[in-house]
């Protein structure tokens, strides 16, 4: 099994990458992908293997992360997406290397004119490749219109068709490249470069909805591929980039982009025959030169495809079932008499204390339990302050165990439900550390720790609103209040702190 780590995976292209080798190569690859986006809003999620939510590409800890998914993961290929991917994850990276992890990312060389489009024209034009033609501010004429490109943009963003009066007055403007407007057609030929060969198919973008190409005609271009050969005997180029074509004022050719990486279209030209996606995983596969170009055939017929969006379920969200925790999972009543009897005997007092937990059943607190037993109220209320202060120590909350039934009603529960927890609590830290050692984790999408108040009810309440949960299963009066004040169906579980 190869391990192929995928960045961006929410990109276009990256669905089709990875749909394409889960419905060709399902027994070869495991797939493993990275977001910004939670799992379930990311279309290729439903083919990957194994997911990660990271931050963005230019965040401080990223870099780290990633080498952490690969030596995790065992990641025998690591396929950027975005230009930022590349530049960290570039061919050859020495960290990479170190874990055995091959990048099909641009080589460390090419980095520097590549994250430049000013310094891609001049490497261009030096090697005598055709370009639009480039002004400077003063060669602006009134009345004519140009197209302005961010030197450090990606794509068509930040692209504008400005005149020289709205040139003049943009700021930063020495950030953006002027260029004569280029006419039809656009083409993208897009390229597959293994072994010294060259691959290509022309994509003539005949309509566009928010910068994606949805309608195409798709071609075999010798002339453009002509270009795209010399350019690759140049300099080293990735296994796959695409570049882009118009025609300028002398009705020429000329190139108005490069893009190294896989293209957002090119399920456009696999849906005419010329599969790139399988002859990567051949690669990978290592297979011979003749298997890896049998999927991008040479003499591909002229045709037109039209692009149409598709609906994909990523995740059914299922119904939300709210716990308490004391009570109706974690039997603490014994921890409850532990430091009742602990607070007592620092005070010098002794008390009988076993009919503690029978008192509290009926609704009362350890200030009721301790006036019955003939100590003053003003003493009373001294001694619960301090059980409040002890209570959630650690070194308490180890009498606690779970109930019998708790696993199997979790488990019950969640084969059919997302299960939320909500507990009042002080100590927050304690409280999820006694959760982790417990294993009580793993069954809940989300933990809720609310203050242990007047108004824990309607606290818990808040909580059950905003996961539109359905059931709240808790053993005392509060539980109970807050599924009413939530409107919700409300299970007692007995044997808690209530009768």
């Amino acid at each position: 099994m190869i391990n192929v780590l995928l960045l961006t995976c929410g990109t276009n292209a990256s669905f089709h990458f990875t749909k394409i080798i889960k419905e060709k190569f399902k027994d070869n690859f495991k797939i493993v992908g990275t977001d910004i986006n939670n799992e379930y809003l990311v279309a290729s999620s439903i083919y990957l293997d194994k997911f990660y939510k990271v931050p963005y590409s230019s965040s401080p800890e990223f870099y780290q992360l990633i080498l952490n998914i690969c030596k995790e993961e065992k990641i025998d290929y690591i396929l950027p997406s975005f230009d930022l991917d590349q530049k960290l994850f570039y061919s050859g990276n020495p960290d990479l290397e170190k874990l055995g992890v091959k990048s099909f990312a641009i080589n460390k060389n090419l980095l520097e004119i590549y994250e430049d489009k000013q310094k891609m024209n001049v490497f261009l034009e030096q090697n005598s490749f055709k370009l639009p033609q480039i002004y400077n501010i003063q060669e602006l004429k009134d009345g004519e219109k140009y197209i302005i490109k961010p030197i450090k943009g990606v794509g068509s963003s930040g692209i504008e068709y400005l005149n020289k009066d709205e040139i003049l007055q943009k700021n930063n403007i020495e950030n953006f490249l002027i260029e004569e407007i280029c006419t039809t057609p656009e083409i993208t030929l897009e390229c597959f470069n293994f072994q010294g060969r060259i691959s290509s198919v022309a994509r003539e973008r005949i309509e566009s909805k928010s910068g994606v190409c949805t309608k195409t005609r798709i071609y075999k271009d010798f002339e453009l591929e002509k270009i795209a050969k010399r350019f690759a005997s140049i300099i080293d180029l990735p296994m796959f980039f695409n570049i882009q074509f118009m025609k300028n004022c002398n009705n020429e050719y000329v190139i108005t982009d490069v893009n190294l990486r896989l293209a957002g279209g090119m399920s456009l030209s696999y849906a005419a025959g010329w599969d790139e996606i399988s002859a990567i995983a051949n690669v990978m596969l290592k297979k011979s030169p003749e298997e890896i170009f049998s999927t991008l055939p040479n003499n591909i017929q002229e045709q037109y495809i039209v692009r149409t969006y598709t609906d994909i379920v990523t995740k059914k969200v299922r119904p939300t079932v709210a716990f308490d925790l004391d009570g109706t999972l974690l039997d603490s009543r014994e921890r409850h008499q532990i430091v009742l009897d602990y607070v007592l005997s620092k005070n010098g007092i002794k008390l009988d204390t076993s009919n503690l937990i029978e008192f509290k059943k009926s609704g009362k607190n350890n200030i009721d339990f301790l006036i019955s037993k003939g100590i003053n109220q003003d003493i009373a209320k001294e001694i619960q302050k301090e059980w409040i202060e002890n209570i959630e120590q650690y070194q308490f909350l180890k009498f606690d165990k779970l109930y019998p039934h708790t696993l199997t009603l979790l488990n019950e529960y969640n084969e059919k439900n997302d299960l939320i927890l909500i507990t009042a609590r002080n100590n927050q830290s304690n409280c999820k550390k006694q959760l982790a050692e417990l294993g009580l984790n793993q069954y809940f999408k989300e933990i809720y720790i609310v203050e242990p108040c007047r108004k824990t009810a309607n606290l818990k309440a808040d909580v059950l609103e905003k996961n539109n949960a359905i059931l709240m299963i808790g053993d005392t009066e509060v539980d109970k209040t807050a599924a009413e004040i939530a409107n919700i169906e409300f299970k007692l579980i007995k044997g808690g702190f209530r009768n």
